[in-house]
């Protein structure tokens, strides 16, 4: 699964490493130990005059599905690749409503003493394969404009062999064509299309570095560039 990551860089350098046209938030984004139901950023493809345009957008990180009463539930922060077309919370969405959640690294607590561990790229960022959902709170009336509210989820799979001693899930990475693939506006997911998605992660997985970081991760009040530092 993947319960905490980091997101160490600002929108303008999103947009350039993600080829992003239009940023559609103002906020700072950095964080060094993003929580569920805490705003992310993601990364969506809108076809705007006929052309794909690709836009940064912040979310709340638990999907919330359209049948939900309010956001009390448990957020929905992960969607198994294997069974996202089935849940009936997840489906729609994992059709038609596709985004990338641009990250830095993860965290993970190892399966065997809960010694937490940062998962990352040598260099650069990784793009998790993610799925969002607008969900209209039913208490607010049509004429208030914060009654949509933008989630998503990110999507994971059977963890890759260099890292499954750490955690038997990992998040679905995807690689710079996969990305592109997966955003596209036009088209439904299929189960191939997701099954390509989890080979191409393994390959991705495979160049990932890792150490053990702080037990400061495990508390959401700490969040500085120390917690993504080697001990």
């Amino acid at each position: 699964m993947c319960g905490r990551f980091v997101v160490a860089r600002e929108s303008d350098e999103l947009a350039e490493i993600f080829d992003i046209e239009s940023i559609e938030i103002s906020d700072p984004i950095r964080s060094y130990n993003i929580a569920p139901t805490q705003s992310v950023p993601i990364i969506v493809e809108r076809e705007i005059d006929g052309m794909p345009v690709r836009q940064l957008h912040t979310a709340r990180w638990g999907l919330v599905p359209s049948f939900a009463k309010d956001l009390s539930g448990p957020p929905l922060f992960n969607a198994r690749i294997e069974t996202a077309l089935e849940k009936p919370s997840f489906k729609d969405a994992t059709l038609l409503k596709r985004c990338v959640v641009p990250a830095s690294g993860y965290f993970e607590w190892s399966k065997e003493n809960k010694t937490p561990f940062y998962i990352h790229p040598p260099d650069g960022m990784l793009g998790f394969a993610g799925i969002y959902w607008w969900w209209r709170d039913p208490s607010k009336p049509q004429t208030d404009p914060t009654r949509w509210v933008l989630t998503c989820s990110i999507l994971t799979k059977d963890s890759a062999p260099e890292i499954s001693k750490i955690h038997d899930r990992n998040p679905v990475m995807l690689t710079p064509d996969a990305l592109a693939a997966w955003m596209a506006p036009d088209f439904e997911t299929s189960p191939e299309l997701l099954n390509a998605l989890a080979r191409e992660s393994d390959s991705l997985a495979g160049e990932l570095e890792y150490f053990e970081v702080s037990k400061a991760v495990g508390s959401v009040a700490n969040n500085s560039p120390e917690l993504i530092l080697p001990i």
